[in-house]
């Protein structure tokens, strides 16, 4: 009867613990849990004490790899570094195992995000051309505006060749002036004087010397 009683009480204390869930196991569904709730950094730690556990487990290796993956997927998309995170979806895409909801929200992010892509680097190329054109017009304002300062330059240059040579005119014409007005009071200055002993007095006839 003793015997009988300890063979119920191994009998159902064996059941209990083969239904029991393994610390594995709730390990790897709360990881799960978290890696389809998009809390990667939970996830990571959740499973990683699985695969410290048992490394062999690929379903807990390929959701933690789904949790990085996605997690640096978003990263460089909010850097815009569209390539890198679109190579992060693909290498989900491409894992046998790991959780098929994470899966198809990686392909359909993928989609998305080759479509930013494409418009993120149109959007590059017509920023650059239209740099082009404003460095063009800037060129050419700055050609223009040194043409502009050569003709003024010229310009004030012949002006004061002009009032140079003007000065230079008046000068000539001052010289000639003051030349002539010599030359007439010289003329006007010889006046011929006649001796006084032979001027006429009056009722005398001035008789010429032989």
């Amino acid at each position: 009867m003793k015997n009988k009683k300890i063979l119920i009480i191994m009998i159902i204390t064996i059941f209990f613990t083969g239904c029991s869930p393994s610390k594995e196991d709730t390990l790897i569904n709360e990881g799960k849990l978290a890696l389809e709730k998009h809390d990667y950094t939970k996830a990571q730690d959740l499973l990683s004490q699985v695969l410290t556990m048992d490394s062999t487990d690929e379903n807990a290796r390929n959701m933690y790899i789904q949790a990085v993956k996605m997690k640096d997927a978003a990263e460089y998309e909010e850097k815009k570094n569209y390539d890198k995170s679109i190579e992060c979806l693909e290498v989900i895409e491409n894992l046998k195992g790991g959780s098929s909801q994470i899966k198809s929200e990686a392909s359909q992010k993928k989609k998305e995000l080759i479509k930013l892509n494409e418009e993120y680097k149109k959007a590059q190329e017509e920023r650059k051309e239209n740099a082009k054109d404003v460095s063009g017009q800037g060129k050419y304002k700055l050609e223009q505006d040194a043409i502009k300062e050569n003709q003024k330059q010229e310009a004030i240059k012949e002006e004061e060749e002009q009032k140079t040579q003007e000065e230079e005119n008046n000068q000539q014409n001052n010289q000639s002036g003051n030349t002539q007005d010599g030359t007439i009071q010289e003329n006007t200055g010889d006046i011929i004087q006649t001796p006084s002993n032979q001027q006429s007095q009056p009722g005398q006839v001035h008789q010429p010397q032989v």
